[in-house]
């Protein structure tokens, strides 16, 4: 098993029956579509095989070398992702994982984590980072879909907002979501205001003797 090679099985036969008997026998029904199959083709993947395939880093980004293997007939070779995959509720293992073909010259829609850097001004007031997402989708070639994106929050103070437009795209990578989507704001601490005055006070209702 090695990282960005796959072998999977073919499957002559599907349906629930057919799934659950592979599940059984210890590995994970699947389906390949994508750019050069006129028809998705059913698959059979060992799910070690699956995980040691996967860059640590780029995890579902991570460009596979796939070989379908067929019983009496040749292998079939072609660059894949992982598109998607379902997880048992309980169990918390793969039931089930499409893989999609993709042409490297052209450009795929991927899910990339951002990690922030810096510290953040607001901090000195006491204010917490507020995330309203973690990942961004983005456009790129396959080869060039970064395992991360980095947002500099240095200057980031009470009440600030940076946005997708704030993060620094490497080149041949462009924005999929809308560019005004916030990813973290600088919040105050419940009883203080953005300027760092305390609140509690000023707003708590007035006592009978005081009005």
């Amino acid at each position: 098993m090695e990282v960005g090679k796959l072998t999977v099985q073919h499957r002559d036969k599907t349906g629930k029956g057919i799934s659950r008997t592979t599940r059984r026998g210890g590995d994970v029904p699947g389906v390949c579509y994508g750019a050069g199959m006129e028809t998705p083709i059913a698959i059979s993947v060992n799910p070690k095989a699956l995980k040691a395939c996967l860059d640590p880093v780029k995890r579902r980004n991570t460009v596979i070398d796939v070989t379908i293997e067929k019983e009496g007939g040749s292998p079939t070779t072609f660059q894949a992702m992982v598109w998607d995959y379902q997880v048992h509720p309980l169990k918390q293992i793969i039931t089930h994982v499409d893989l999609k073909s993709i042409d490297p010259n052209k450009k795929v829609d991927a899910e990339v984590p951002v990690k922030t850097i810096g510290i953040h001004k607001g901090m000195i007031q006491g204010g917490l980072l507020s995330w309203a997402r973690h990942q961004v989708t983005i456009s790129a070639k396959p080869a060039d879909i970064p395992a991360e994106l980095t947002l500099d929050i240095e200057d980031l103070g009470l009440g600030d907002t940076l946005h997708i437009s704030d993060l620094k795209l490497p080149e041949g990578v462009d924005y999929s979501d809308p560019v005004k989507l916030t990813i973290v704001t600088c919040i105050a601490p419940k009883g203080l205001k953005s300027d760092g005055i305390d609140e509690t006070e000023d707003d708590a209702p007035a006592e009978e003797g005081d009005k």
